[in-house]
């Protein structure tokens, strides 16, 4: 019996951990009192947004506007339901956000999702 209680155990701890997203420990993101906790994190494309404006994916790979709206048209296709979350440094300029976000609703992705660390005040 306890054979069971353990393995079920260890099998909540590692699908738990699927149903995160990778969070980049470069990208320092904002603080907002009114920030809410995502309770699905599916149907999500990661774009990093540096300090120096640069885009990468989740993965790591440095990704251009061109390729952001060809991304998301792909993504747009296969999901319909899909959203752009935006983690953006706090310091990144908004202009390169913005184009970012632009750059996803010309490929059909026009919700979004900031990330933001909250605060209790």
């Amino acid at each position: 019996m306890i054979d069971l209680v353990f393995l079920l155990l260890i099998f909540f701890m590692v699908s738990s951990t699927l149903i995160t997203y990778r969070k980049d420990p470069n990208v320092k993101i904002p603080v907002a009192s009114d920030g809410k906790v995502p309770g699905n994190v599916r149907n999500r494309i990661i774009l990093n947004v540096y300090e120096d404006g640069t885009v990468k994916r989740d993965s790591g790979e440095a990704i251009s506007l061109e390729q952001v709206e060809t991304l998301m048209r792909a993504e747009k296709e296969a999901d319909p339901r899909v959203k752009l979350h935006v983690r953006a440094d706090r310091v990144a300029a908004h202009a390169k956000v913005k184009e970012v976000i632009d750059a996803s609703a010309r490929g059909g992705v026009v919700n979004v999702i900031f990330s933001t660390y909250i605060t209790d005040h």
